[in-house]
């Protein structure tokens, strides 16, 4: 390799990784451009790789989020005597098992932890109400996605 060419390597470089720092959203079209073309000289190795690692977390985030408001608001339908708000807890039952099933996959089920977010939507109730709430959690997976009788 020649002076010019490691010269051109090092300023390439240089602004992929300003780019990811100025202009993110380009940054990412010019990754994609990269990937699709097998371009191996012009992708940015370290920032994708964290940005791919950081997205596999959020997806579980995500997921995890969404288990743990479902299971608030299956605690609150199952354990709370109030009746006023009974509809909207079971419209957000719902909306959150679509949303469940919308963005789950096999891999990020095997890495939602639903006693961990038992114990945070238990603290949320519990936050709300004087309730005595079971100290395991009382659903399986299944038992959260079954849907609700229509009354």
């Amino acid at each position: 390799m020649s002076f010019i060419d490691d010269t051109t390597k090092t300023h390439t470089i240089t602004n992929m990784m300003n780019l990811y720092d100025t202009d993110f959203v380009k940054w990412t079209i010019q990754q994609a451009e990269a990937l699709k073309n097998h371009d191996l000289n012009s992708l940015d190795w370290n920032n994708l790789k964290e940005e791919i690692e950081d997205l596999g977390k959020e997806q579980i985030h995500a997921v995890s989020s969404l288990v743990k408001r479902l299971i608030e608001y299956k605690l609150k339908l199952d354990y709370s005597p109030d009746t006023y708000p009974r509809n909207h807890w079971k419209t957000e039952v719902n909306n959150f098992q679509d949303e469940i099933e919308r963005r789950l996959t096999k891999t990020l089920l095997n890495k939602i932890d639903i006693d961990k977010e038992y114990e945070r939507a238990k603290r949320l109730v519990l936050s709300e109400y004087k309730l005595t709430l079971p100290d395991q959690c009382p659903y399986g997976f299944e038992d959260l996605m079954r849907r609700l009788p229509e009354n």
